[in-house]
């Protein structure tokens, strides 16, 4: 596919244009104004790039072109070529392998790997290499897609007259009633009671589930009594192409997804750490801490082309204060879990998104179902409020996080415990 720098119009793809494998080139020689003029932008005027002699010195042939100015043209990629009129560039991983130079021709080549009709976006692996075929740069571009409807409303406001222009650092609501949740381990227990608060609040609900149909059926029924849109979804989250797919699915039939709800986990089976093998913890990490990775990573380019999202992953208080015994597999994935979302909550906070923990104690669910009585009154006893929580006060806490009211809360855990 051409291109030239003298042609202003951009490209206009599709979806329906936009299929696994569809690939487009463009070329450009670097000269040395490049860099003058990169340099008088960006204020880099590190003498390994404008001066020759000082760059013979270091053991280059010739001056090196800047790195972001090689990968700048990723960007002429995007927004003229693949998919051009209308690309909205969300994220990009860039991995520099060799020096440009000047009067390298570089080659930028840029191939769809994923569609995702669903949220409108595409992924592309990018490759920039010179004219001997060296690759310099490489990396994975996130491109959402406007659909016409968004493209008008662009053009009508560099078309309008404006008399004033005013500037708020009044951040966004997140997560605004209305916009889709997705909520895994949504058919019982925490996470079927956070999908019916949720749905009262306002929110359309995709409800995840691995095998309980009937109950996740009965949870759409809740939420749609409440008025809002709901769909159940089967799906191991713990797989990424399953959560994925999971993502696609709820987005499509509910809308895009403003917030993600983290609930699902194996249950954990009580047996001694010298008993447990390697393969307890395995699958309590992969549905609990890859689970999430997988459906952020699946929501991310959604969330950061609206600078806007919720995710609050369900940990547990027993993570940070003295677990019970028998549960090392479980705790570690929680401990993990927790750490996660500290993590994410530092990258994706400038994109406008939070993340965020909320922790139960001990929860009045099937999971309490072996445990003995006895051991209840005791785990209340020790309690300060006297209590073991219902799935509806740890649901409530979510409702919280998700809100606007909690729009400067990020990075944090949110303790349910009665105090314990």
């Amino acid at each position: 596919m051409p291109y030239s720098p003298d042609d202003k119009a951009p490209q206009h793809l599709t979806l329906d244009d936009l299929k696994p494998g569809f690939e487009a080139t463009l070329s450009h020689t670097v000269t040395q104004a490049d860099l003058d003029a990169f340099a008088a932008l960006t204020g880099d005027y590190n003498p390994v790039h404008m001066d020759a002699e000082f760059a013979r010195q270091q053991g280059f042939g010739k001056p090196v072109v800047h790195g972001m100015l090689t990968s700048s043209f990723i960007s002429t990629m995007v927004g003229m070529l693949l998919p051009g009129r209308g690309a909205l560039w969300t994220s990009q991983t860039l991995k520099f392998t060799r020096p440009c130079f000047v009067g390298d021709t570089i080659t930028v080549t840029s191939k769809v790997t994923h569609v995702s009709a669903a949220t409108r976006s595409i992924t592309c692996e990018v490759a920039i290499t010179n004219q001997t075929g060296v690759t310099l740069v490489a990396g994975e571009s996130q491109v959402r897609l406007m659909d016409e409807s968004g493209l008008a409303s662009v053009q009508g406001l560099r078309e309008a007259p404006s008399e004033s222009t005013s500037t708020s650092d009044a951040a966004p609501t997140i997560a605004p009633a209305g916009q889709a949740v997705l909520v895994t381990g949504g058919s019982r227990g925490i996470g079927a009671a956070v999908a019916k608060r949720l749905a009262a609040d306002g929110h359309d609900i995709a409800v995840n589930y691995l095998n309980a149909e009937d109950r996740a059926n009965d949870v759409v029924a809740a939420v749609e009594a409440n008025g809002r849109k709901a769909i159940a979804v089967a799906g191991d989250v713990g797989d990424p192409a399953t959560a994925r797919a999971v993502v696609e699915a709820a987005a499509e039939a509910v809308g895009p997804l403003g917030g993600l709800v983290h609930c699902a986990a194996p249950t954990p089976q009580p047996t001694p750490f010298a008993d447990t093998d390697a393969g307890a913890f395995a699958e309590q990490f992969r549905v609990q801490v890859g689970g999430a990775v997988n459906l952020v990573q699946a929501l991310l380019p959604g969330m950061v082309a609206a600078s806007s999202g919720s995710v609050v992953l369900v940990g547990s208080i027993f993570a940070e204060g003295t677990p019970p015994a028998n549960q090392a597999a479980y705790v570690a994935a929680k401990a993990a879990l927790h750490g996660l979302a500290r993590a994410l909550a530092v990258e994706v906070g400038p994109k406008g998104l939070r993340v965020n923990v909320v922790a139960p104690g001990m929860t009045q669910t099937e999971m309490l179902a072996d445990l003995p009585e006895k051991a209840k009154m005791l785990a209340k006893m020790n309690t300060p409020l006297r209590r073991l929580a219902e799935p509806e006060d740890v649901a409530d806490a979510v409702g919280y996080l998700m809100s606007g009211g909690a729009r400067h809360v990020t990075g944090t855990t949110l303790h349910v415990s009665g105090g314990l």
